[in-house]
């Protein structure tokens, strides 16, 4: 299977994940700033290297550890999946919060989604509660597309998810406002 895509752009790195990044994925995950905006993760390092060990064998899952290109210090997480013919939904998107990396990463990910796989159809499901996500992806012209009540359990609880859907027609726009974005936070990186 392969899974090596990687990119660069705005002092941001997205490389794909390694056996060796599961206590990075495992406590990012499992942080005070990602639970309940996120689906259930396991606390278990040893669960999660058994994950990573059966996403290496799944085509259409490209997953990525968010660095800074200097350093190759870990930042976050992004993910590109359920990839079907031209479709593909962009998540598993955490970034730790005191890093400026979030324009550059999703950046990177849309141009992974639509210069690189040339996908058609880019979908996000974002929990309705992770209010600073809902907002950024509004803040950057990805078309929300509805909401769906229950539609993923988190912590044993249904939970709203706010869906969003972009076409390659919208990525010059997006592209042009996460740059900008970047561009600024790239200074603090």
């Amino acid at each position: 299977m392969q899974h090596d895509v990687m990119v660069e752009k705005f002092g941001v790195r997205l490389r794909p994940i390694r056996l060796l990044d599961a206590p990075f994925i495992v406590q990012l995950r499992n942080s005070q700033h990602a639970l309940g905006k996120i689906g259930d993760s396991t606390a278990d390092v040893a669960a999660q290297e058994e994950w990573i060990q059966r996403y290496f064998k799944r085509a259409g899952d490209y997953y990525f550890i968010i660095e800074k290109a200097r350093t190759d210090e870990p930042l976050g997480t992004v993910g590109i999946y359920d990839i079907a013919g031209t479709q593909g939904e962009c998540g598993r998107w955490i970034v730790l919060p005191a890093s400026p990396a979030a324009p550059a990463s999703s950046w990177l990910a849309w141009h992974v989604c639509f210069d690189v796989l040339k996908l058609e159809v880019v979908l996000a499901r974002v929990v309705e509660t992770n209010l600073s996500v809902v907002s950024f992806q509004k803040k950057i012209g990805n078309p929300c597309v509805g909401r769906v009540e229950g539609e993923q359990q988190i912590g044993g609880k249904p939970v709203a998810m706010v869906h969003f859907c972009a076409k390659p027609a919208q990525w010059p726009a997006i592209s042009e406002k996460l740059s900008h974005y970047a561009c600024l936070a790239e200074k603090y990186l």
